[in-house]
């Protein structure tokens, strides 16, 4: 990794004898989307708001770009933020909501003018100086308060939640502006969200955390299909978790399947969690020469569009159930049918074990 741009080390925020963060270390490097995604009261919101000044934290420290910032009041850090609510100036228009910052900096009338006629441009929105907040639409308000927050051309972007009060339709859409316009900009952004999809689709890490605690970092792709914890491999998407004993080296026993996967860190006769993602549940119809194939009944059939989901029983899961998302068109192939057993396959790859019991958040 290059040398980090934000460089936070043993963040903790108490509130009385409530911990919001535990000893929070992370590296973020510059140009990069970081997004930090939890549940309710995970930390993530206590997190940004140290990192901008807002609600200064208990220990730590944070350095911005060499600077060691972590005492400094918002108006002496090097940022811009974008709030879930807009908070735009609804007397003001439009150019002067933009303009809002450098005015404050007592920047020249032609600069600040130039500057708001850019921002305009660079959002969509270069006829819209003139109007007030409530002439636009959501999304349009959400597009003019992030060109506030870039007026002032900030070393780091903060957004906190900026696309929760939007509609399905306008929040994607304005999910892959707000990408592109950063990639464009090559700015260093954090992004704090509850909405998994989002944080996906728009980060290049996330930061996943409960209780205070950072969970795993890395990339969509890591955190998806690499859960470091079963807080993870529970929050992140779909995940079928199921009891299993492993009787030997590379094998388990499930239900009446025994099923082989990489058993790393666990003893014979230990009592784990399999973690299986729906997707990764092949349904074969019939009886095939793959290793980890069992026969199992469709329990539920539920038509979503491009895909089915399927509950599975019976057989050899006996009591426990299995989750299945199938492409429509294999589904067809296949002539599921509720109450008629199929053969499933579940590559040992994609089997990933758990301590059973185990809860974090």
């Amino acid at each position: 990794m290059s040398t980090p741009y934000l460089r936070i080390r043993n963040l903790t925020k108490r509130y009385g004898h409530f911990t919001a963060l535990d000893d929070v270390s992370i590296d973020i490097v510059k140009g990069e989307l970081i997004c930090f995604l939890g549940p309710s009261g995970c930390g993530k919101t206590t997190l940004l708001r140290a990192i901008s000044g807002l609600d200064i934290q208990t220990h730590g420290t944070v350095e911005q770009d060499g600077r060691d910032i972590s005492a400094l009041p918002p108006a002496k850090r090097d940022f811009g933020i974008v709030f879930q609510s807009y908070a735009l100036f609804q007397n003001l228009t439009v150019a002067r909501n933009i303009a809002y910052g450098l005015e404050n900096r007592k920047q020249p009338r032609a600069v600040i003018q130039q500057r708001v006629k850019e921002l305009l441009e660079l959002i969509g929105l270069p006829d819209s100086g003139n109007k007030y907040p409530s002439q636009l639409s959501g999304g349009q308000q959400q597009r003019v308060a992030l060109a506030r927050a870039l007026a002032v051309s900030p070393g780091l972007l903060l957004l906190d939640e900026p696309l929760s009060a939007l509609d399905a339709k306008v929040r994607i859409h304005l999910r892959d502006e707000i990408k592109a316009l950063q990639r464009r900009l090559g700015l260093t952004t954090i992004m704090i969200t509850h909405d998994q999809e989002e944080a996906i689709g728009m980060a290049d890490r996330i930061v996943v955390m409960s209780n205070g605690k950072i969970e795993q970092v890395g990339t969509p792709f890591e955190i998806y299909h690499q859960p470091a914890s079963l807080f993870v491999a529970e929050f992140i998407g779909a995940m079928n978790l199921l009891p299993a004993t492993l009787v030997q080296q590379g094998e388990i026993q499930l239900g009446q399947a025994r099923l082989t996967c990489p058993v790393d860190g666990f003893a014979t006769g230990t009592t784990v969690r399999a973690a299986v993602r729906p997707e990764d549940v092949v349904c074969t119809g019939r009886t095939n020469g793959h290793a980890n194939s069992f026969e199992a009944e469709v329990q539920e059939l539920e038509f979503m569009g491009p895909y089915f989901w399927l509950s599975l029983g019976g057989g050899a899961l006996g009591e426990h159930r299995l989750r299945a998302q199938l492409p429509r068109q294999q589904a067809r192939e296949l002539d599921l049918r509720l109450r008629e057993f199929t053969h499933l396959h579940i590559p040992a790859e994609h089997i990933r074990l758990f301590p059973d019991g185990y809860r974090h958040g």
